[in-house]
C-alpha cells in the first residue's frame, strides 16, 4: 500500500502480511504500541487514553528513560529542572504522554513525529517508526538535534505476566537508597524487582499463553520490572537510569541518534 501524509489521526491498526501479528499504535497516547496480538493472543496489558500513560501498552522514553535524580538535569555545568512526574524525580522522558503527528502510514507500517517539548530545555525532534513483519513487531526511534544535547531513547513494555522466561545478564547495576541504579555492577540476583541490567544473553525470551516472545535491541541496558502481579516490563535502554547526568550520550547539533527494538513471535507447539 502507498505510504499517505495524515495528522492528528486515531488509533492506527497495523497487521503482518501473513495476518498472524497485528498492532494497534496510539498517536494521541504517546504514539505507543496500545496492542500486541500473535496468532490471537494479546501479549500487552491494554488501556486507553483515560488510564495513567505509564502503566500500559508499549510506550517511547525519550529524552530520557529510568529516572532523573531530584528532576534535575545537568549538562555543560548549568543545572535544568525537568517535570516532577514521579515527585521528587523525573521519569521516563517528555513524549510519553503527548500526542504525535502521523507522517506515514501502510498497512504494516507507521511512522510518527513529536518535538522534544517544553519539558525539555534543547530543541529536537523524535521519530517512531513501527512496522509489522509475519513474525514481529520492529520499533526504531530516531532522535534529531538542533542544540547540542544529552540523549536517551528507550521503550517501556508491559508485558502480559509470563508463565516462562529466560532473562539472563552478565550484571546489574546496584541501586541506591532511592532506587535508583548506580555506577557500581553486581551479578544479577535471582529475581529482579526493579533493576538495570547489562551484557544480556539474547536473545531474551519469555512465554505468555502459547506464545514465545523473543526480545532483542541494540540499546546497552535493560530495566526489568517484575513488581506487579499482572505484568512484566522489559525494557531496553540506551542508558541507564540518570544515564542522562551520570553517563550522558552527547548529540550534537544537526545530527541525529537511532535505536531498535524487536519483539519476534512464535507459536508453542
Amino acid at each position: 500500500m502507498r505510504p499517505v501524509m495524515r495528522h492528528n489521526v486515531g488509533v492506527i491498526t497495523l497487521q503482518s502480511p501473513n495476518g498472524d501479528v497485528k498492532t494497534s499504535v496510539y498517536p494521541e497516547c504517546g504514539a505507543r504500541i496500545g496492542s500486541l496480538s500473535a496468532f490471537g493472543d494479546e501479549l500487552l496489558i491494554p488501556g486507553n487514553t483515560h488510564d495513567d500513560p505509564l502503566t500500559w501498552g508499549c510506550y517511547p522514553m525519550v529524552p530520557y528513560a529510568g529516572r532523573v535524580r531530584g528532576a534535575i538535569l545537568e549538562f555543560a555545568g548549568e543545572k535544568y529542572p525537568l517535570r516532577q512526574n514521579m515527585p521528587p524525580h523525573s521519569i521516563h522522558g517528555t513524549v510519553f504522554d503527548r500526542t504525535w503527528r502521523t507522517l506515514d502510514v501502510t498497512s504494516n507500517s507507521a511512522l510518527l513525529e513529536i518535538e522534544l517539548g517544553d519539558n525539555w530545555p534543547f530543541i529536537g525532534r523524535v521519530q517512531h517508526h513501527v512496522q509489522v513483519t509475519n513474525h514481529s513487531l520492529e520499533l526504531q526511534l530516531t532522535v534529531f538535534a538542533v542544540d547540542p544535547m544529552p540523549v536517551q531513547v528507550g521503550w517501556h513494555p508491559w508485558f502480559i505476566k509470563p508463565h516462562a522466561t529466560s532473562l539472563n545478564f552478565g550484571a546489574m547495576y546496584e541501586r541506591d537508597s532511592s532506587g535508583i541504579a548506580t555506577s557500581r555492577r553486581v551479578a544479577q540476583p535471582k529475581t529482579s524487582v526493579d533493576d538495570c541490567l547489562c551484557d544480556p544473553e539474547e536473545p531474551l525470551t519469555i512465554d505468555i499463553g502459547s506464545i514465545h516472545v523473543a526480545l532483542t535491541s541494540d540499546c546497552s541496558h535493560w530495566v526489568m520490572y517484575d513488581l506487579p502481579s499482572h505484568a512484566t516490563c522489559i525494557e531496553p535502554q540506551s542508558g541507564p537510569p540518570n544515564g542522562v547526568n551520570d553517563d550522558p550520550f552527547i548529540l550534537q547539533a544537526n545530527t541525529s541518534f537511532t535505536k531498535k527494538f524487536t519483539i519476534e513471535v512464535q507459536k508453542i507447539t
